[in-house]
């Protein structure tokens, strides 16, 4: 019976084994490259700078329509803001059917606010934002400041290409976005 017993006792200094110490160290380490990519991945995200706003999320530009004003070249643009864009996080280029980046003598995009007031100016030559000031086809309002005006619906974009006629060219009006918003916008000239 002796017997029976200290072979039993065997079989359990067996079974309390762990397992090898470099099978724990292998483990250990697993886990902790595991553990630190998952927390490298969770705060990365909140980590990120200005521009992680996709600009195509917070702004929508319809169908442009052609029109003259005297010799200058006109396209009215109806856009759709979300997200708090103001004007100060735009700026514009104009684009060739080639992706060419142009550069038109006179061109200036007017902001138009819902009641027809003239909310700020982008100038090309600049690429730089001005208060408001009497345009063609309408009046001048009392902007809250061209940084700090937010777009909002009802808005619109008034496109003078000044002489020059892109009309048919396949031209395409690209708003980019700046400080806290990333990427572009189009909306192709007829």
């Amino acid at each position: 019976m002796q017997n029976w017993t200290e072979s039993q006792r065997r079989w359990r200094k067996k079974g309390r084994r762990g397992v090898s110490p470099i099978i724990a160290t292998i483990l250990l380490v697993a886990i902790t490259v595991v553990l630190a990519a998952v927390l490298y991945i969770l705060i990365s995200g909140l980590t990120k700078g200005p521009g992680n706003t996709p600009l195509g999320t917070a702004l929508a530009m319809g169908s442009p329509l052609a029109g003259v004003n005297g010799t200058a070249f006109t396209y009215t643009i109806p856009i759709t803001p979300s997200s708090g864009l103001t004007p100060a996080s735009l700026n514009f280029q104009i684009q060739t059917s080639g992706g060419a980046i142009t550069a038109l003598a006179g061109s200036a995009i007017q902001m138009i606010g819902p009641q027809g007031c003239l909310e700020a100016t982008y100038t090309f030559s600049t690429n730089a934002w001005a208060a408001g000031s009497a345009g063609a086809s309408t009046h001048a309002c009392v902007p809250p400041g061209v940084t700090t005006t937010v777009l909002t619906s009802g808005m619109q974009f008034y496109l003078s290409t000044g002489t020059t006629n892109v009309a048919g060219q396949g031209d395409t009006l690209v708003a980019v976005g700046v400080g806290s918003f990333s990427g572009t916008v189009g909306a192709a000239l007829p």
